[in-house]
């Protein structure tokens, strides 16, 4: 009689298992993962550069990218291409700061920030104002 109780109490106690389990194993398929983060660099002032960001989930992914907290707006200057956000004139002034990618799951809403990146903005011979830092200490 032992047996056939422990039988019946089996099935009951697997699906409490696989709820507990269920998120764990569902959770590591159904990640958002970049394949590639931005990283910081140097650029110059005025000439194009490109922040890349690629990133692979099971599902639509939707991309976009933040600057100091802030979410970045498209511009003609400065914009997304793909996952990956494309200058056409890095500029001191409206560059400088922390951008980070961000992959939000369409499906889940699970959301992936990457580390953030910044520039190092050289200017060319006499091509652009002193840094902020130059200024305010001087």
């Amino acid at each position: 009689m032992g047996a056939a109780r422990g039988a019946l109490s089996s099935p009951c106690r697997l699906p409490l298992v696989s709820v507990l389990l269920l998120p764990l194993l569902g959770g590591a398929q159904a990640a958002v993962v970049f394949i590639k983060e931005p990283s910081s660099q140097d650029a110059l002032q005025g000439r194009r550069a490109l922040l890349r960001c690629e990133v692979e989930a099971p599902g639509p992914v939707r991309v976009f990218w933040l600057l100091d907290g802030a979410p970045v707006q498209d511009t003609e200057r400065r914009f997304t291409q793909g996952s990956s956000l494309s200058f056409a004139a890095v500029d001191r002034l409206q560059d400088s700061g922390a951008f980070q990618c961000v992959a939000r799951d369409e499906v889940t809403g699970e959301e992936a920030r990457s580390a953030n990146a910044s520039f190092n903005i050289k200017c060319e011979s006499g091509g652009c104002v002193c840094p902020r830092e130059t200024l305010s200490s001087g």
